[in-house]
Parts: C-alpha cells; structure tokens; sequence
C-alpha cells in the first residue's frame, strides 16, 4: 500500500511538472496581451489553482496575478481569496 501511495504522489508531481510547462506558455500569452477575455482568464485561473500547492505553480500564478492587478484588481483579488481558502493554512 504505501508503494501505491508513493507512486500514485510521484505521478501527480509529473502531472504538475507538465501543467507548469503548458500554463507558462499561457500566462505569457496574457501577459503579452494576447489573451484579454476576462471569462477565459479566469478558467485559466481556475485550473492553475488545482495545481498552486506545488511551488513552481503558485510562483506563476503569482506571477500571473501581479501582472493582471492594474487591469483586473476584483479578479485577482478574488482568486488570492480562492486561493487562501484551498491552500493556505
């Protein structure tokens, strides 16, 4: 069982090492200005949440949510609050 457990940790790590990769990409596209749409935007938002307890996600979601701010302070400020309420302890 807890050879189960260790791999099933270890799959979940690579999971987010590659949804890292994939939203990079698309954080700099927002960033960049290509994606304005604030709907989209915050799906991306939703779907990097599920993966902020790993470190290398929540720095680009912080990365995200600092460049947004000027533009969008209520949705940045509400998914800070999402965010606290899934993760932060």
């Amino acid at each position: 069982m807890d050879r189960e457990i260790m791999r099933m940790a270890e799959q979940i790590k690579a999971l987010s090492n590659v949804a890292v990769l994939q939203y990079t990409n698309i954080v700099n596209d927002i960033l960049d200005g290509n994606t304005t749409d604030v709907q989209e935007i915050a799906y991306i938002m939703d779907g990097m949440l599920d993966f902020c307890q790993f470190n290398e996600m929540l720095l680009l979601f912080k990365r995200l949510c600092r460049g947004l701010y000027l533009k969008h302070p209520e949705l940045v400020q509400d998914y800070i609050l999402y965010y606290r309420k899934m993760w932060d302890e």
